[in-house]
């Protein structure tokens, strides 16, 4: 597989660059602006708050209990030493932004401190990097053991247009860990509205994103006994830039409900994990539900894409490129849900295997429109532990060479089918499983047919 290897190289020489402002210039065709500083998505009109809080150099944490929803806590421009947020409490109508201001605003810390940036017990808030057109990346959380980290029962935030990187361990994390406070508890608490987006995470020692416990079921033993993680409800995790990250790329757990991981790139994952398994480019951790669409893994050491989810998981639209284990790896560790979902991926050049299914306990696994491109082709393309895997397998387009799909370019990064695809009307109509677009964002036909794969021509 030369070729997949020759694309690799220029994945790499594109991407592995350390300005956020040439971030774009890969030539991988993506369908949104992943360095784009947009202030939200949210669709509630906010209140306006005239009263602003500049955070002094000296100041190594500020307390939010006299500042006001609605409220801009500025960072000025240069480079400042940790800092901690505690006890932020905007409103649904009026967040409180926390954003830098003249300029790039560096924070930076060793690796062997605890933490870059933090909040403590804050709701409702917003973390907003704000660039230029020739300043992307307008906030810059540089080392610290964990870059970015929304601790303490902190809940209904916002993280955007953040440069974090040279973490020791991860990029941006959120979740509380449960403790023998029962406070932190499952039922007691619940993250809610968390919206990561449109950040640039790389050179981290564990993983970059990392959200939400990663041990729903069991929970962890503590000298009160075992506890259960809380839930994490409504994360939307979206076209963040991914690089050169220790562990997994992305890995989202707990979030039982309002999910969605999309149009994120994430390259060169798991390149020194502290763990066996920990190397996958994105993991759909345990107690985790809904879809998973529109991403771009490349060039992962275990699998692109791991699915430990709930049992209600959808993944389509995913181009999975060149991992060194599966393409999509599935197994059933708590999954009281109905199903595993695999729809419209384009999985190409995964060493072991397209799409491994150890998940027996699922009651069907559905694997639909699929392309596969595998050495082994048939062999390798979808594999059951064992006969007890219920599986839906149908029109998949498995072939052993990457040139049989007819990309309009793919050794130069253009994914789009040219017009004498088998690809091409070859596919069955999914817009029953809420399939009505594909990786470009172009809307799939209501009736007819469906094209093969994670673009439609």
């Amino acid at each position: 597989m030369k070729n997949i290897n020759h694309l690799i190289r220029i994945m790499a020489g594109a991407l592995a660059i350390s300005s956020f402002a040439m971030c774009t210039k890969s030539n991988i065709e993506k369908p949104v602006n992943l360095t784009a500083n947009t202030e939200s998505v949210s669709a509630q009109t906010q209140a306006v708050s005239t009263f602003t809080y500049t955070v002094k150099p000296s100041e190594w944490m500020v307390d939010g209990t006299n500042i006001p929803a609605g409220a801009t806590i500025f960072i000025p421009a240069g480079t400042r030493s940790s800092l901690l947020f505690k006890n932020l409490k905007g409103t649904i109508a009026a967040p409180i932004t926390i954003t830098n201001q003249g300029g790039k605003a560096t924070i930076s810390a060793s690796v062997t401190a605890s933490y870059a940036f933090k909040t403590q017990n804050c709701s409702y808030f917003k973390v907003i990097g704000k660039g230029t057109a020739s300043v992307k990346n307008g906030l810059v959380v540089n080392g610290g053991n964990i870059g970015m980290t929304m601790d303490d029962l902190s809940s209904d935030f916002e993280i955007s247009g953040v440069e974090v990187c040279n973490s020791g361990f991860a990029g941006i994390m959120a979740k509380t860990d449960p403790s023998c406070d029962a406070a932190t508890w499952r039922g007691h608490f619940t993250m809610k509205n968390v919206l990561v987006h449109n950040n640039y995470v790389h050179k981290t020692g564990g993983e970059g994103l990392y959200i939400g416990n990663s041990f729903y079921a069991d929970g962890v033993s503590l000298s009160c006994g075992t506890v259960l993680p809380h839930d994490v409800v409504n994360a939307k995790i979206y076209a963040n830039f991914v690089d050169s990250t220790g562990s997994e790329g992305i890995q989202v757990g707990s979030a039982v409900s309002g999910c969605e991981i999309y149009n994120n790139m994430v390259i060169n994952s798991g390149m020194s994990p502290f763990s066996a398994y920990q190397d996958n480019g994105i993991q759909i951790g345990e107690g985790t539900g809904g879809r998973c669409y529109n991403n771009l893994i490349s060039n992962a050491p275990g699998n692109g894409i791991i699915v430990l989810g709930l049992g209600n998981n959808q993944v389509f639209n995913n181009y999975i490129l060149n991992s060194k284990g599966y393409g999509i790896f599935a197994d059933s560790r708590y999954t009281p849900g109905p199903y595993f979902q695999f729809i419209n991926n384009a999985i190409i050049a995964s060493k072991l295997g397209g799409i491994k299914l150890n998940s027996e306990t699922i009651p069907m696994n559905t694997v639909i429109n699929n392309v596969i491109v595998q050495s082994g082709a048939e062999s390798l393309a979808i594999i059951r532990k064992s006969s007890s895997v219920k599986l839906t397998a149908l029109n998949n387009y498995i072939t052993n060479n990457v040139d049989n799909i007819k990309y309009v370019n793919y050794y130069g990064g253009d994914f789009h089918l040219s017009s004498s695809s088998p690809l091409i009307k070859a596919g069955q109509n999914t817009a029953a499983y809420g399939v009505s677009f594909d990786y470009f964002s172009t809307p799939r036909p209501l009736i007819g047919a469906f094209d093969i794969g994670a673009a439609k021509y």
